[in-house]
């Protein structure tokens, strides 16, 4: 796995960031409708956006049989630390989930 990856997972790992799973097409788009989403709700704009893969997962978590995700399986995470306390009624409406620190 390369090191950004892994730094990458860790970062979202130890933070709470709002995750996307199973992202298909152009992800310039998903990541543009969201922002649009964010905007019209006035949560604010997320500070950056995180891009990995299945195997990204499957190789930093050693995940394997029915843990495993599919190899193509992509998603997209950004921080909500900076985000407005809307962001939970914006999570609980699109039913999507976040990965919290422990």
């Amino acid at each position: 796995m390369k090191e950004n990856i892994s730094k990458m997972l860790d970062a979202a790992y130890l933070g709470s960031y709002y995750t996307i799973t199973g992202c298909g097409g152009d992800l310039n788009d998903w990541i543009n409708g969201y922002e649009k989403l964010l905007r019209e709700q006035n949560i604010g704009k997320p500070k950056e956006w995180l891009h990995f893969t299945g195997k990204d997962m499957n190789e930093k978590y050693g995940l394997t049989g029915k843990n495993r995700y599919a190899n193509d399986l992509n998603f997209l995470a950004f921080p909500i630390e900076e985000l407005n306390d809307g962001i939970i009624k914006f999570k609980m409406q699109m039913v999507k989930k976040w990965l919290l620190r422990k």
